[in-house]
């Protein structure tokens, strides 16, 4: 497991930083979340042999999000 800070923008309230959470933490291989709204960072912890850093990027702009 490795864990990884993303820069994502796009999150404003506490509406999407829920949907980050529970859409995240249905992708196979993402073990936990979390989100700080103020500094645009979502943290993961995901398992690199199932899942990419890329991939969870693509997860994050599949929610409606950029993810840098």
């Amino acid at each position: 497991m490795i864990k990884k800070k993303i820069t994502v923008y796009g999150m404003t309230c506490e509406m999407c930083r829920t949907t980050i959470i529970r859409g995240l933490e249905e992708v196979n291989g993402i073990k936990w979340v979390t989100v700080n709204l103020p500094e645009s960072i979502v943290e993961v912890e995901f398992d690199q042999d199932i899942i990419t850093i890329d991939g969870v990027k693509k997860e994050i702009t599949a929610l409606g999000y950029d993810a840098m």
